[in-house]
């Protein structure tokens, strides 16, 4: 009579009793217990995982769906979230032409006789953010805005050799938090500027003060953390007076409107890149944006894909001054971070490209102007009032008449995620994916919200 298999032999488990005393065998062991001796008691379960039974693909991938069918998206409910990730439409050519399998690759092209093609999306990406930020250098990618950030503070420390970084108190919170670990490790000092409580703009006289001891470099991050558009021509005078390396933050679709921050002054420039044609993806995966001026290029973390000749003397691209820990001592790269968001830079080249320069700044107008247009609507409702003066691109912060975290709670009830909670205020993000009729329903949901919370 043949045996029957265990009942939990699959695909996916294919390790019979047999299987596994041949393995304790050649360790030494008499049994899975004994593999396990060296963990403490106190830390085990002490019990069989509570699981159900096998499923079948076809029942688990019905579980799953079931499972997902749950979740709250912005495809199920009206959003105005922001907060440093936005919801901005993607043209169907990206998805198309990155889901190439020629291109669908997280592999960072260091073989150039390969891969000619990725290389020059990848320069090309270089470019236009090039002439985006205003600023010579674009590397081909970082991890996120936050990271892109820190490195960008630390790229200042090494250039100028001081210990010592200011940032504007109004940036994103996470970001916040990952710039001070990382110079926490590495003994920097990380001092935080404060704003203006009327405009929500930089406080210049307190950035003058933050000088008493000279810094590496200021950060300051446009539109900040109440959505407030910042004047970086008058902080980058105070940088210039003390000597220190100019750093700014920006949402990138500022850039389709405003003068190009190293026009103002910037030394460097990173940004969140996300919104350019990458979904939002519960988070990430993301993309992190650093320009800098070109003396500062020998600093620069990540990798720049350049111009070089190939062994026949003909035009190619290369990665060019890849300077990382694989490369050279970890104590001298100029990065810790072993990989980058290629892919990521890839659909952003191929986004902006898609739009050209007149879409992204039709794109922008419109994120600008449906969000003046909420504003004036919500601001219409009893008991709700701007939270600060500053000008705006598309967030802006108000002030409600009712506690903001049971607020946002009624409107998830409706399918509405009507913001982010930042400092006691209701965090509001418009862009073009919004239409009227939807500001209007959004508009009707507030007042209604708010006028049942205030009785």
């Amino acid at each position: 009579m043949e045996s029957q298999p265990e009942p939990l032999i699959c695909g996916y488990n294919v390790h019979r009793e047999a299987d596994r005393q041949a393995m304790l065998e050649v360790l030494g062991l008499t049994s899975v217990a004994e593999l396990f001796s060296p963990i403490p008691q106190e830390v085990r379960l002490g019990r069989e995982l509570r699981l159900p039974p096998p499923h079948s693909e076809w029942a688990l991938g019905r579980h799953l769906r079931e499972l997902a069918s749950r979740n709250a998206s912005t495809r199920s409910h009206l959003s105005f979230l922001g907060g440093g990730v936005y919801e901005h439409h993607i043209p169907a050519v990206v998805d198309s032409l990155t889901s190439s399998e020629r291109l669908m690759t997280a592999y960072t092209p260091y073989q150039p006789e390969m891969s000619q093609g990725l290389l020059q999306i990848l320069f090309e990406y270089q470019r236009m953010l090039s002439l985006l930020t205003g600023l010579r250098i674009v590397n081909s990618s970082l991890y996120d805005g936050a990271t892109a950030m820190a490195e960008a503070a630390w790229m200042a420390c090494a250039a100028t050799g001081r210990r010592r970084v200011l940032a504007s108190s109004r940036i994103w919170p996470e970001w916040k938090s990952v710039l001070e670990l990382y110079m926490r490790g590495r003994g920097v000092e990380v001092a935080f500027v404060a704003t203006d409580p009327v405009s929500g703009r930089l406080d210049l006289r307190s950035l003058q003060e933050s000088f008493t001891r000279p810094a590496a470099t200021f950060i300051l991050q446009t539109p900040n953390s109440l959505g407030i558009l910042e004047d970086i021509p008058a902080a980058a005078d105070v940088c210039q007076q003390h000597d220190a390396l100019f750093n700014v933050s920006c949402y990138p679709m500022i850039l389709a409107l405003l003068k190009p921050p190293g026009e103002l002054g910037a030394d460097i420039v990173t940004c969140e890149g996300q919104p350019l044609g990458l979904p939002l993806s519960a988070g990430g995966p993301s993309l992190g944006v650093l320009a800098c001026a070109k003396r500062l290029r020998e600093f620069m973390p990540g990798r720049l894909v350049g111009e070089v000749r190939d062994i026949h003397g003909q035009p190619a691209l290369a990665l060019v001054m890849d300077w990382r820990e694989q490369q050279v001592s970890r104590e001298k790269a100029t990065s810790n971070i072993c990989s980058n968001q290629a892919h990521q830079a890839m659909r952003a080249a191929i986004y902006l490209a898609a739009l050209g320069e007149r879409g992204f700044r039709e794109l922008a107008a419109q994120c600008a102007a449906k969000a003046r247009y909420l504003h004036e609507k919500l601001l219409a409702i009893p008991g709700v009032e701007p939270a600060a003066a500053g000008p705006f691109f598309n967030e802006f912060a108000l002030r409600l008449p009712c506690p903001v975290p049971l607020f946002l709670e009624r409107m998830l009830d409706r399918r509405v995620f009507a913001g982010l909670e930042m400092e006691g205020n209701l965090l509001v993000a418009v862009t073009e994916v919004r239409a009227r009729a939807e500001l209007d329903e959004a508009a009707a949901l507030f007042a209604e919200t708010i006028g049942a919370l205030r009785q």
